[in-house]
């Protein structure tokens, strides 16, 4: 893996990396057999554009401030009870939108033995750490043994450090869900799959057979998904994308509000427009089918639920140790008391 710490280079630097396109062959079939503007919402997620090139001062190569919590430039600690581990640079098709883009442009690499041994000792000296992101780039564009030596090291640590497997194969390369796939798995329980899904037309037979076949193997799954301009951003598709996913047996877990990375400024929402959005979307959706609307706060400062900032414009009044009086769903003012 590179020397050099790619959070430390400038937006424009960050900007004038030349990313890699890939398009993996099954989600071409996707967007080759979409409607016109399904197809075009899965397009625009990996097809260059000149937009990625376009810069604004708000944006940064590390927007999530993740360089003041690193162990080493792949391994992060921000919150107290679980890291990060960041596998590769590779990944299986490259998402436009990358908010790890200087690392995705620059390191194909996969995590050595001897970093991997810097992780999980430092995992071993730290007993509050009862979880771990594994993640990249794609820790599945390495292969199998390359990940399964990963989970092995891992699950070694201790049996209750719960792993979480971030990725988009589901997605982009639902053949690598072979039986060895599932048994690799299944041996490394406490695992979920966390894959990364961002539209309904992504979800083709192929798509669903593999994460079915994760659900049939007991795998739990917890999605994640990014609201994209001209991809998702409006409340029939987020709509449909969460409830499908419930109806699959997976959790919708997040819905993230873009990262203010170099470069990907043409797929931001501005947040009043994606507020109304979910302001319209979160009533229609149940507890099983509805994510948490979230931003990471810049310089590191963690993930933050963005319905707060609706939420709050309903607290009418808060007396701190008896009530507070609040707009409920039916337009009326409630009062309820502690």
């Amino acid at each position: 893996m590179d020397e050099k710490n790619w959070r430390e280079f400038s937006a424009k630097e960050t900007a004038d990396f030349k990313q890699p396109v890939l398009i993996s062959s099954a989600f071409q079939k996707l967007i080759e057999e979409a409607e016109p503007e399904d197809s075009k919402a899965l397009r625009l997620q990996v097809e260059p554009s000149a937009g990625e090139k376009i810069v604004f001062s708000y944006e940064t190569s590390d927007p999530l401030g993740e360089k003041k919590y690193c162990i080493t430039h792949y391994l992060v600690h921000q919150y107290e009870n679980r890291v990060l581990l960041i596998t590769t640079g590779k990944c299986l098709s490259y998402c436009r939108y990358c908010f790890r883009r200087g690392l995705t442009a620059r390191s194909q690499d996969f995590i050595g033995e001897e970093e991997l041994k810097t992780v999980i000792g430092y995992i071993k000296k730290n007993p509050s750490i009862t979880e771990i992101l594994v993640s990249g780039g794609d820790p599945l564009s390495g292969g199998f043994k390359k990940l399964e030596t990963v989970l092995k090291k891992l699950r070694a640590v201790k049996d209750d450090l719960l792993i979480r497997l971030c990725t988009r194969a589901p997605i982009f390369a639902p053949e690598l869900f072979t039986e060895e796939l599932l048994n690799l798995l299944k041996k490394t329980k406490p695992l979920w799959l966390i894959p990364h899904i961002n539209h309904p037309a992504e979800l083709g037979k192929e798509q669903k057979n593999a994460l079915n076949a994760c659900i049939e193997a007991g795998i739990p799954i917890q999605s994640q998904t990014v609201l994209l301009k001209g991809v998702n951003d409006d409340e029939n598709t987020l709509i449909k994308l969460f409830h499908s996913l419930a109806c699959m047996g997976i959790k919708p877990g997040y819905l993230f509000q873009l990262d203010p990375a170099a470069g990907t400024s043409h797929f931001r929402v501005p947040l009043k427009k994606a507020l109304k959005l979910w302001e319209k979307v979160e009533p229609k959706l149940s507890g099983l089918s509805r994510p948490q609307f979230a931003a990471d706060l810049p310089e590191g400062g963690g993930k933050f639920s963005l319905s707060a900032l609706i939420y709050s414009k309903k607290i009418i009044e808060q007396k701190e140790d008896s009530s507070f009086r609040a707009l409920g769903m039916d337009g009326i003012i409630h009062k309820y008391t502690y």
